[in-house]
């Protein structure tokens, strides 16, 4: 069966699905189309204000309505797959994440954006050669979003708590080089519970073991990677390595002496909701310029970030998130317009970052994006922060604290940043997806127990292992090796 033929039939072929909240976009000649459009969001559901906004600017300039359905990061992997699959939702466009290229591809949930390249012009002329990079044989999977094309991870910490305890980033030497560096870390905990016993010193959905995109090249779906940054051409088993064995014994660690919450590998909250909540002192992600302002806007806390790896620049981390046009959209021509005009409108992308303007923020003296006097976090109807989901943030407000040249900023960060030896590369799932899909479920049995520490590593990681070798990751791993030997040779 061909992926035309899938694309076609997975429709008829899936159990239905209908969430609420989408429209049904049925368009006459002088009815304005209404694009469904599934964005990620860690900013909460859209007012009515904030939908009033966007349906008035689509309309004035595209004739277009558009039914915002926010999906958080628990929703995408619970949620969506489910929506694409079911094709009876009205998805126009959707965030795809690169583990979901291979997998959604095969399926037919996508269309080919390569297909409708005279329709998005803009955006190819915004990122070049990169707008295309997401192709798995031929079929081009979606567009990046403007974002850090890097992704060193940090610990994400609370400034008040740091500074009580007498604390500065300038106290942390944490490398990969020597892994008793992370004792460093694991004395700011201990300090933490003696200072402040029924806070959490460590939680949310990231841990070293988990956040591949800065210590490896995961090419695109983790089941066989590149260690060492991406500076070897040799795909083997992230799970099996020293590395990640190192870090799963660090994390057991800290769950074993009461630093990490109990319920971390059940846990569906990102770190910035948990230090929202008040009592978690700290998290993992990865860090870019604006990471400071961006974290305190939706932590509500100020906070500092302690660096624990090296940039690595993969064809993951820059295009491992994309916006994709879904197969059930009615009329892919019009998602693809409205797609190409998302990227260039910095009214619509303020719009889902920071609200209404006037009512969630104001233009400041300096052309930055602020509060409105009186008003903070707590105050304002909606606040996402989360430009690294939208099409373009830079074509709309830096928010206030960041400097104006932020995305100059985002390009240095990049240069300085170890580049793979596969960037440029995806792979193609089809030839062992039935191990894939296997290997998948797997993996979210076992990931979080064994990253976190909840199984003791000694006997976890065997037992993981040994699940993966049984369902096939050897054979994914040589047919990942098979492609990415041959497109090195067509370098």
């Amino acid at each position: 069966m061909t992926r035309t033929t899938r694309r076609l039939l997975a429709p008829l072929l899936a159990v239905p699905l209908v969430l609420a909240g989408c429209g049904t976009g049925d368009a006459g000649d002088d009815t304005p189309y209404e694009v469904n459009f599934a964005y990620m969001t860690v900013g909460g559901e859209p007012t009515q204000a904030l939908k009033d906004a966007v349906n008035e600017l689509t309309t004035r300039e595209l004739n277009m309505t558009v039914n915002l359905v926010p999906v958080t990061f628990a929703d995408y992997f619970a949620k969506l797959p489910l929506m694409l699959a079911s094709g009876s939702d009205p998805l126009d466009v959707v965030y795809v994440f690169s583990q979901d290229f291979g997998t959604f591809v095969d399926a037919g949930y996508l269309e080919n954006a390569a297909d409708y390249a005279e329709l998005t012009p803009d955006i190819h002329e915004l990122f070049g050669d990169d707008a295309d990079a997401a192709t798995i044989d031929g079929f081009q999977v979606g567009f990046p979003t403007m974002k850090e094309s890097t992704s060193p991870a940090g610990l994400i910490v609370r400034k008040d708590v740091f500074d009580e305890l007498g604390y500065s980033v300038d106290d942390f030497h944490v490398s990969t080089d020597d892994y008793a560096s992370f004792d460093q870390i694991t004395q700011l905990f201990a300090d933490v519970k003696a200072a402040h016993p029924d806070m959490v010193p460590f939680d949310g959905t990231f841990t070293m073991g988990i956040q591949t995109f800065s210590y490896i090249d995961p090419l695109g779906d983790i089941l066989g990677v590149l260690e060492d940054y991406g500076q070897t051409t040799t795909v083997t088993n992230w799970y099996a390595s020293d590395q990640y064995r190192e870090f799963a014994e660090i994390n057991r660690g800290w769950y074993q002496a009461g630093y990490t919450s109990r319920d971390v590998a059940v846990n569906q909250d990102e770190g910035e909701v948990k230090m929202k909540a008040g009592n978690t002192f700290s998290f993992i992600k990865s860090y870019k310029p604006n990471t400071a302002v961006e974290k305190l806007s939706q932590t509500g806390y100020e906070v500092e970030i302690i660096p624990i790896s090296q940039g690595v620049k993969s064809t993951s981390a820059s295009a491992g998130a994309l916006l994709s046009v879904a197969s059930a959209s009615k009329d892919p021509e019009k998602a693809f317009e409205f797609l190409n005009w998302a990227y260039t409108s910095g009214e619509f992308n303020d719009l889902l970052n920071w609200g209404v303007e006037g009512d969630d923020w104001v233009e400041a003296a300096d052309g930055t994006a602020d509060y409105p006097q009186g008003k903070d976090l707590t105050s304002v109807a909606y606040h996402n922060d989360a430009g690294f989901l939208l099409p373009n943030q830079f074509a709309g407000h830096v928010w206030a604290g960041n400097p104006a040249d932020l995305k100059d900023l985002y390009a240095a960060q990049a240069d300085e940043a170890l580049v793979s030896k596969g960037y440029g590369f995806f792979f193609d799932p089809t030839p062992v997806s039935n191990q894939v899909a296997q290997l998948n479920t797997i993996v979210e049995q076992y990931k979080k127990q064994v990253s976190f520490g909840v199984l003791d590593p000694a006997t976890g990681l065997a037992e993981f292992n040994a699940a993966l070798e049984g369902a096939g990751i050897e054979d994914v791993i040589a047919e990942k090796q098979r492609q990415l030997d041959a497109w090195l040779a067509q370098r």
